[in-house]
Parts: structure tokens; sequence; C-alpha cells
């Protein structure tokens, strides 16, 4: 058996490829005169016999398929029978003389698309050219959503990102292999459960607000989450949640993708709590001391600094600001402001350890300069250390 008939792009999306069966060749001619009169888009393929009609349902491009009902050595049903066997989507439409109760009957029970009896009257090709475009468009209508949910599905079963998929009611209809690997459960753990399975009672009261928030397509779209794994181990997540409407604006489906930032929020947690101490110890230190980036800008400045060379402000507005300029700024302070700037300019572009330099400030007090060049992240910096020079030294 064949898959969906009908792609969505090239000739038959535009065209409508019929194929006519009946054993009266004149009927024929007349239909495919008629149908492609028409309907321009209409192309006629006309057979008399059955076996000839089956090798175009497996050889062509068959968009619909009209047939007659009483046929020699067969009839229209059992020609349905074997047509399913070669594609189980092309519309099937009974255009048939046999016109009795019985016989309709038994063409919806196997499933035609349509049934229509012949008259004689010349408005019969009108109706039947209606139906076949009608029948056409909805299974076109029907491949291409079949189509667009196999390209959700692919997404959904592909994606690194953990998806649950929620019906109207919030009841869980699917949940990929990245949600199974976080949350720990087998997704027919989750099937028709909610997601009371892997939220901590504590936090229950709120999911459910944010459950009623999406239901009523008001917002809850993204959170960050503890959650609990079927082992029992806590975990925290990032949420997104998408709420899909119908014609109308109701929820019919919520989709949820989350990621496990345990170790990235912990990693984060512990970098402030490492730089909470750093900053405390920088800005404790006996020394004056500045840090600078590999473009030269300031990272940080302590207020010892400051307080050696008597400025008047806050270290904190200095970050960012470009040490060159910085330096030529504060030469006056010194004794030889050219010199200063000259010698700090020496010092980076050479990028080697200074220790305890004497450089004398305009007041006569000298000072011991210390210079490291530094690794960061990503990149190398400069870090600078003034300090008080002891008399006599």
């Amino acid at each position: 058996m064949s898959g969906p008939a009908l792609p969505l792009h090239g000739k038959r999306e535009s065209g409508v490829r019929i194929l006519h069966v009946d054993d009266e060749p004149d009927f024929l001619d007349l239909v495919a005169i008629y149908l492609e009169r028409i309907d321009d888009a209409f192309e006629v393929r006309s057979e008399t016999d059955v076996d000839a009609a089956l090798d175009a349902v497996e050889s062509d491009a068959i968009d619909c398929i009209v047939s007659d009902y009483d046929m020699p050595k067969t009839d229209g049903l059992a020609f349905l029978e074997r047509v399913r066997d070669l594609d189980s989507t092309v519309p099937f439409i009974l255009f048939t003389g046999k016109g009795s109760e019985e016989i309709a009957s038994d063409a919806i029970s196997a499933g035609v698309t349509d049934y229509i009896q012949k008259r004689a009257a010349a408005d019969q090709y009108t109706v039947l050219a209606n139906r076949v475009r009608n029948a056409v468009d909805q299974a076109r209508s029907r491949s291409a959503l079949e189509m667009s949910e196999q390209r959700l599905s692919r997404f959904i079963e592909q994606s690194p990102l953990g998806t649950i998929e929620y019906d109207e009611s919030f009841r869980i209809v699917r949940v990929n292999p990245a949600a199974e690997s976080i949350l720990g459960f087998d997704e027919a753990e989750l099937i028709g459960e909610t997601w009371l399975r892997f939220v901590p009672e504590e936090l229950r009261r709120h999911v459910a607000a944010v459950e009623r928030d999406l239901l009523a397509d008001k917002g809850g779209y993204r959170s960050v989450n503890r959650n609990v794994r079927a082992d029992g181990e806590a975990i925290r997540c990032t949420w997104h949640n998408q709420v899909v409407t119908d014609g109308d604006g109701e929820v019919i489906r919520v989709f949820s993708q989350f990621e496990d930032v345990t170790d990235r929020l912990d990693r984060k947690q512990e970098l402030e709590r490492t730089n909470a101490v750093l900053a405390a110890v920088f800005d404790g230190l006996p020394a004056g001391m500045l840090v600078e980036d590999a473009d030269r800008r300031v990272i940080r400045v302590n207020e010892r600094l400051y307080d050696l060379f008597g400025i008047d402000d806050d270290p904190a507005a200095a970050t960012g600001r470009n040490c060159a300029k910085l330096a030529v700024e504060m030469s006056g302070l010194f004794e030889d402001p050219e010199l200063f700037v000259d010698r700090i300019e020496r010092i980076v572009d050479a990028g080697t350890p200074v220790d305890d330099e004497r450089v004398t400030l305009a007041d006569g007090q000298d000072l011991f300069l210390t210079y490291r060049p530094v690794d960061l992240s990503e990149s190398h910096g400069h870090l600078w250390a003034y300090r008080e020079a002891p008399e006599h030294s």
C-alpha cells in the first residue's frame, strides 16, 4: 500500500488528474469533454478496462478516481478495494446509473469518497465537477496537515530540548527522548498524567496558576522552576511554553520545551560567591590596585588607590574607562608627568613583571609600583599595584 498520494508541490497541486473508469466508451468521451470544459485544471484519463485503470493508479499521478458501479466481471466497490491496495488516500467517487439505497449504503460502508447517481441531464457534469474539486481539495488539505504533523513530530523527536505536549485539559500526550532523559521518566509513565509527577509539592500551586494562564492564553510562557526526577533528584529547569489555538481562539495544545540548567546555575552561583570573596579581598588590600583588560579598559579599581593619589571620587566610576587616557589624566599627580606616562606605556609594551619600582608624586611622596601581566578567562590583562615606599628605603 502506498503512502499519501498528494504531494504539496509540483503539477498535481494546480492541475487535477482524473481517472474515469466506465465500460461505455462514448460516455467516457462525453464526461471528459464536459469536465475539462467546466474546469480547465482538469485532465481526464479514460479507461474501460479495470486492469488498465489499476495500472494507471500505480504508475500515474492520479488525484481522483471516478468509477461506474456495474462493469463487466466486476463492480465499482470491488474495484475500490483493489485501488485501496495500491493507494489508501486517493479520492474515489462512484458515478453510477445503479440508483438504489442498498448500493449507496454499501458504497458508503466501503469507504467511497462520494456517491453520485447518473441522470439524463447536462447539469450532472457540473455536479460531478464540483464533487471532484471538493474531494481533491479536501484530500490535499489532509495531506498537507499530515505532512505538517510529520515534520512537527520529527522536530519534537529530534529536538535537544525536552518537549512535553499537553492536550486541552493539560494531560500529557507526548514526551520526547530529551524529556525522558532529563526527567528520568519513560514516556509511557507520563502519558495521560499531568505535571504533578515532576513538580515538587511546594511549587504545585504556582505551576497550577501558570497552567490556568496558559489555558486562558494569558501568559506563563517562560519560567525557571525546580523539578524532581523519577529517582528523586532535585534539578532546576528553564521552561518555555507555547500555546496552540484553533480558529475560534480555543486552546487545543500546549507545548512545553525545557532544559536542565542545574549545573549552569550552580556554576553561576559559585562564580558569584567567588567574585564576592575576591572583591572583598581586593578592596581590603593595603596597596592601591588597578586591573585592566587586553583592550586597556579598567576592570576594577580599589579605594586604596584613590586614597594614595588623593582622588575624591567613586572608584567604581572608573570601570570601563580607557587606561591610557586615565594615565594621562593622572599624570599631573606625579613629579614628572611625561616620564610617568612614557614609563606606563613601555611597561605595557614589554609585558614583563616589574617589582617595587619607585615613582614620585608631585608632593614629593614616593610610591612603589608593581606590575604583573595576568591571564583572564579569554585573553590577557594588566595588574598594577601602588604602595607607600618606606622612608629611607
